[in-house]
Parts: C-alpha cells; sequence; structure tokens
C-alpha cells in the first residue's frame, strides 16, 4: 500500500474522531436539574453517535472497503432511535414543566 492510498482514510478518520470529540464536549456541562442534564447529555451522545457512524462509513468507503447495507442500517437505526428520544424528551420536559407551573400556581394562591 501506497501512501497516496492511505493518506484519503486517515484524513477522514481524523476527522471523524474530532467531530466526535466536539458533539462530546457539550454533554460534559453538567445541568442543575437531573431530569434536563439526562436529556442534555443523551442528545449531544446520539449527535456523537450519528457523527461516528457516518464518518466511519465515510473512511471505510474511502478504503475501498464499502458495506452500504451495514450503514445505511446502523444509520437508520441510530436515526429513528435519536428522533423517538427527542420526542420522547420533549414530551416529558414539558409536562414537568407544566406540572412545576401547576404548582406554583396554587402555592401562590394559597398565599
Amino acid at each position: 500500500m501506497s501512501l497516496s492510498s492511505i493518506l484519503p482514510p486517515l484524513i477522514m478518520f481524523a476527522i471523524t474522531v474530532v467531530v466526535v470529540a466536539l458533539c462530546f464536549l457539550p454533554a460534559t456541562y453538567e445541568r442543575k436539574s437531573p431530569l434536563l442534564n439526562f436529556y442534555w447529555v443523551g442528545l449531544w451522545l446520539f449527535i456523537g453517535l450519528i457523527a461516528a457512524i457516518a464518518g466511519g462509513e465515510q473512511t471505510v468507503m474511502l478504503a475501498g472497503m464499502e458495506s452500504p447495507e451495514l450503514a445505511i442500517r446502523l444509520q437508520t437505526s441510530v436515526s429513528v432511535c435519536f428522533v423517538l428520544f427527542v420526542i420522547f424528551a420533549w414530551f416529558r420536559l414539558s409536562g414537568a414543566a407544566l406540572v412545576a407551573g401547576v404548582r406554583r400556581l396554587i402555592r401562590v394562591r394559597a398565599d
């Protein structure tokens, strides 16, 4: 193998590692609310996972060892799980905000 055939996959791999690391970086920022922190970390982990799968697929393709069926299935399943996670998180966080608002309203009216 020559350097000209190894260089593109190595560059793509390095770019993938940097992008995934940047996606995981916001997950280290901790929120005060444990519920909000759970969904914050989950969101960024899903985004990092999607970036890792897409970058890995491109790295393998550049190396000449294409496996599109597995990559498409992985990307599709993780994307669907991400959408379901976001929808569930939206309902859960909206519900928690409504409950907190109602409790605060009841407490204000009681005083």
